[in-house]
């Protein structure tokens, strides 16, 4: 199961933390229309989670093993961050490694944006020293990171390494729709960035799926 979508995602998380007889109702975050995009993505945000400049999630995992580690990263999310009342992730999607395959999950619903603006996260959640090209996206606002799509690695791309069918996954399941049905620019830090990413991570690859 390389792909998990929203719905099956969140069953999945609330019947492992909830229990299976647990029904959550999704509908007082979906129909906010103030947290829909107000015209298209404008850009590609890629994260990790243990280095993530906004909604860091530490000390664990670091390593992304073959545990499923997306319903701690919930747990830890909701933890840490309670001031968001939404039972969504802000991540539209989150990719890690379960038992012996990578799989893209579907944590936020596409068309509601980052729960953050640029203003909002200079002020007040840029917890993690950001690295230079998110320093620079946030003084410029190249794009408001509110109108972006979210994709958040699990682990530290300071750490773990990453496969071929990583990068083919990422690339074709979350990156490609969009650069083709909003027109994104498909370039290194014009349409697509890396915040906070470590060199594990070997962005320009991307490019390369993304051609395919």
């Amino acid at each position: 199961m390389p792909y998990v979508d929203f719905n099956n995602t969140y069953s999945l998380l609330f019947e492992q933390s909830l229990g299976q007889n647990k029904r959550v109702d999704f509908s007082r975050d979906q129909v906010a229309l103030h947290n829909k995009f107000h015209t298209k993505p404008q850009a590609i945000i890629i994260t990790d989670t243990y280095n993530n400049p906004f909604f860091p999630i530490r000390p664990r995992p670091v390593i992304d093993t073959s545990k499923f580690d997306l319903l701690e990263i919930y747990r830890r999310y909701k933890e840490l961050y309670t001031k968001f009342t939404s039972l969504f992730l802000p991540w539209h999607y989150c990719i890690e490694f379960v038992d012996d395959q990578y799989v893209v999950f579907n944590t936020r619903p596409i068309d509601t944006i980052f729960p953050i603006t640029n203003n909002e996260a200079k002020k007040d959640f840029l917890n993690a020293k950001p690295d230079e090209i998110t320093s620079r996206f946030l003084k410029d606002n190249v794009y408001d990171i509110s109108q972006c799509i979210h994709i958040c690695i699990i682990g530290s791309t300071d750490k773990d390494i990453y496969t071929r069918r990583f990068y083919e996954l990422l690339a074709r399941t979350c990156i490609v729709p969009f650069l083709r049905q909003y027109k994104i620019n498909p370039g290194i830090n014009t349409g697509i960035f890396g915040f906070n990413i470590g060199p594990k991570l070997n962005m320009n690859l991307l490019i390369k799926f993304n051609k395919k």
